[in-house]
C-alpha cells in the first residue's frame, strides 16, 4: 500500500494544492483514487499470505485442542510429528466456529493480542540482531 501511495505522481499534489485544494480534499479526491489499485492489491496479497500460511498448518497437524506441548525430556527434546495448537486456527475456530460469537469474542481479542505480542517481540528481536550485526561487520572492515 505504501507503494501504491508513492506511485502517485508528485505533479497530481502540487496541482491539486495549487488549485486551492487542501490537504485533506487532495488526500481524498487525487492520492486515494489514483493509488487504489496498489492499495486493493497489498490487501489482496496480505490476505492470500495470511490464508497461505494458515492452510498448510492445517493439513500437517494442528488441532483444536493439544493435551500437551511437543516437547519432553527424550532427544530430540521437540517432536514435530505430533499434534499441536496453532494461535491463527483458534482464533478462526473460536471466533466463527463457536456457538456463541458474541461471548468468544474477549477470548478471540486475547488470542489476537497474544498472537501480535508474539510477532511484534520476534520482529523487535530480529531488527535488534540485524542492527548488532550490522554494527560489527562494518565496524570490522573499515
Amino acid at each position: 500500500t505504501e507503494e501504491g501511495l508513492s506511485a502517485v505522481p508528485r505533479d497530481f499534489r502540487e496541482g491539486s494544492l495549487g488549485l486551492g485544494a487542501t490537504k485533506f480534499e487532495t488526500l481524498r479526491h487525487v492520492i486515494l483514487p489514483c493509488a487504489l489499485p496498489g492499495i486493493l492489491t497489498g490487501l489482496i496479497l496480505a490476505m492470500a499470505r495470511a490464508a497461505g500460511e494458515v492452510a498448510p498448518l492445517m493439513l500437517t497437524g494442528v488441532v483444536k485442542l493439544a493435551p500437551a506441548l511437543p516437547l519432553d525430556e527424550y532427544l530430540p527434546f521437540l517432536h514435530l510429528d505430533r499434534k499441536f495448537m496453532h494461535l491463527g486456527f483458534h482464533i478462526y475456530d473460536v471466533g466463527f466456529q463457536s456457538p456463541n460469537v458474541e461471548a468468544a469474542k474477549p477470548m478471540v481479542y486475547m488470542t489476537t493480542l497474544i498472537l501480535i505480542l508474539v510477532v511484534v517481540l520476534l520482529n523487535w528481536a530480529a531488527v535488534r540482531l540485524r542492527n548488532r550485526l550490522r554494527r560489527r561487520f562494518t565496524a570490522s572492515a573499515v
